[in-house]
């Protein structure tokens, strides 16, 4: 299988990603596909976003990027200085995580990405939210909607969605 980079990410339908360090809404469901498509693969991550998840999530391996040279990890942990370097050591271990690589987080991440990202699981949630993290446009003249799973009747509506890279 050929190695993938994906982003998985909730937004709001104004680009909100997050507020406070933390997550604007609590969507059970989205938590269990994060945890499903997640499972037995490499995760990246900003140091903002590992500290509001606050552990390591188990089944998977968590790659955090920080300029801090001091940032300790827990024993597991991959800590990498740059985007670059945290996606060559998913691509090294692909053996043991998969060729499925998720960015999980935050927005300055997801913006530095952008460009080099195969596929987005984008959980769409239908309402604006006010936040201070936002998730870059898609280019969707680059990604093309492969999937819309609509929930529209739940407490707060939204939908899964994914996206490919049809232009490299």
């Amino acid at each position: 299988m050929p190695f993938t980079i994906n982003h998985i990410v909730a937004m709001a339908e104004n680009r909100v990603i997050g507020r406070a360090g933390g997550m604007p809404w609590h969507i059970p469901e989205d938590f269990k596909f994060f945890k499903a498509t997640t499972m037995g693969h490499a995760m990246i991550m900003g140091r903002k976003t590992w500290n509001s998840i606050g552990r390591q999530l188990p089944g998977r391996l968590t790659i955090v990027i920080t300029r801090n040279q001091n940032f300790e990890a827990p024993a597991g942990v991959i800590v990498k200085s740059t985007l670059e370097d945290a996606v060559t050591y998913c691509r090294d271990h692909q053996s043991q995580w998969g060729s499925d690589c998720f960015i999980v987080g935050g927005g300055e991440l997801y913006k530095q990405s952008m460009t080099i990202v195969d596929r987005i699981y984008l959980t769409l949630i239908h309402k604006s939210i006010d936040g201070d993290t936002l998730y870059p446009d898609v280019p969707v003249s680059v990604f093309e909607k492969v999937k819309d799973e609509q929930h529209l009747d739940a407490p707060i509506p939204y939908s899964f969605t994914t996206w490919d890279r049809t232009l490299k």
